[in-house]
């Protein structure tokens, strides 16, 4: 996945790893909690965020997973060459099957920046893992989707 940001990147990267913001985000994106702790270093920032959400499953998938979720998510951001950041998540939905990871870029791009991320969803289960998997990698890839949007929008705003 992919999105193009107008803002500079020193704007995206703060918004990013803003823990406020971040629970702002998750809250305003109909989740039913959010908690997050950023942790700023000299080698970049490292963010935990405990998140609730409920989701609608598919008969399948509801054999398998709850409805009403606990999230885990463990977020690594590290500078790189060129004034970009690169880092990998995981996140872990608590007491389920499920696990997904990503690795993700950060990079400057005309006046703006771009930021690309490629997650990876897997369950263990036998059989119905494949599937359950690909439900819940298309979960993840929607709720990306709406976190750029979401980006896009507060920028918008304050213009």
């Amino acid at each position: 996945m992919e999105q193009k940001y107008s803002a500079p990147i020193d704007k995206i990267f703060g918004h990013l790893t803003d823990a406020k913001w971040l629970e702002t985000r998750s809250l305003a994106l109909g989740e039913l909690s959010a908690k997050v702790k950023a942790k700023k270093s000299a080698k970049g920032v490292s963010i935990s965020m405990a998140r609730r959400v409920r989701r609608d499953l598919p008969a399948l998938v509801a054999k398998v997973l709850s409805p009403e979720s606990d999230l885990q998510f463990e977020e690594v951001w590290t500078p790189a060459e060129g004034g970009s950041y690169t880092g990998t998540l995981s996140m872990d939905i608590v007491g389920q099957p499920v696990k997904m990871t990503a690795n993700f870029s950060l990079e400057p791009a005309g006046k703006g920046c771009v930021y690309r991320i490629q997650h990876r969803t897997t369950c263990s289960i036998p059989l119905v893992g494949g599937p359950v998997a690909k439900f819940a990698q298309g979960q993840v890839e929607a709720g990306c989707a709406d976190e750029f949007e979401y980006l896009v929008s507060c920028l918008e705003q304050k213009r």
